[in-house]
């Protein structure tokens, strides 16, 4: 198998996964993050995955890179942008520094409509998105418990000009140990996973609760089980149509998600921005597109962007 120069800036559960999984393949791989500590420990003792997966990887120190301007002198092949979706905006400016002709850049995040960000600064000739089926979370510096994959994930490309590089990147994630499927409908597997993302991720979000536990309590199962009828009527309306017994499939997989805490919970406990815009808020943006209330996607949203706001001080 051809080896790569690959990067990922966001050293977060999500691109340390797939980190771990393409070094431990023989690839050579950047990690780029601002967190010191985390980064300071995986540069000095590697970087642990625990739980569903098991495995320790070393990196070379260099391959360590604590901003994005160190990314210079790598040459690149492949970068995944694993950063929160929220802050994708500010990131884009600084990686247009730091990229060579012929780089292709991946979307490794939550959210809907990712990928259009970036192909606007980079041209959607190098541009794919990954929807990853996996998650974990950071319990300690370099240090990732890796909580479940529902395999595959899916990649693919917003133009026909990037089909080759989506089918080899699904080949080479597939023989890293990451079953990997290319796909000519990526948008399709967005709309599903953000459906899904909705569903769970801000309610365990704002009662600070586990996955299992909402699933498992009736008052939040049947809200989740609302949130995902809107959703899903949303996407059908803007031409995204489900295999039969979707509404049931998205209940047994949210079922078989454990204890894992999401993202948006931990977000929200660390005080730190959330991706609401590119979850919930995108499913009321493309419902006001075709004329289609959504009260309980536009509560959620309202709710999570008021869990986020700081705290009252003042007399």
């Amino acid at each position: 198998m051809e080896k790569y120069r690959f990067g990922i800036v966001g050293a977060g559960p999500v691109g340390s996964i797939m980190a771990a999984h393409l070094a431990n393949a023989g690839h050579n791989v950047t990690l780029v993050d601002i967190l010191k500590a985390h980064m300071d420990e995986i540069k000095k003792n590697g970087l642990t995955i625990t739980g569903f997966k098991e495995m320790k990887i070393t990196f070379p120190k260099n391959n360590i890179c604590y901003g994005i301007d160190e990314l210079n002198d790598k040459n690149i092949d492949v970068l995944f942008i694993s950063v929160k979706a929220s802050v994708l905006s500010q990131i884009l400016p600084i990686l247009r520094q730091v990229i060579k002709p012929g780089m292709t850049f991946v979307s490794l995040q939550n959210g809907l409509d990712n990928e259009d960000l970036i192909a606007e600064e980079f041209g959607k000739e190098n541009t794919l998105r990954i929807v990853v089926n996996y998650a974990g979370n950071l319990i300690d510096n370099g240090k990732v418990r890796m909580s479940f994959f529902n395999a595959p994930n899916y990649i693919g490309m917003i133009d026909i000009a990037a089909e080759n590089k989506a089918r080899e990147l699904a080949d080479v994630i597939t023989k890293s140990d990451l079953e990997t499927t290319f796909t000519p409908e990526i948008k399709k597997y967005e709309w599903e996973k953000i459906i899904l993302n909705a569903a769970l991720s801000p309610v365990c979000a704002l009662t600070r609760r586990t996955m299992k536990q909402m699933m498992n309590f009736k008052e939040t199962r049947n809200l989740t089980e609302a949130i995902l009828r809107e959703a899903i009527e949303v996407a059908e309306a803007n031409g995204f149509h489900f295999k039969k017994g979707f509404l049931e499939f998205c209940m047994n997989y949210l079922d078989k998600a454990g204890h894992h805490r999401t993202s948006m919970h931990v977000d929200i406990e660390k005080k730190n921005p959330t991706e609401i815009g590119f979850i919930n808020g995108m499913i009321v943006k493309y419902g006001k597109k075709k004329g289609i209330p959504t009260p309980i996607n536009s509560t959620i949203v309202s709710l999570i962007r008021g869990s986020e706001l700081p705290e009252y001080i003042g007399a």
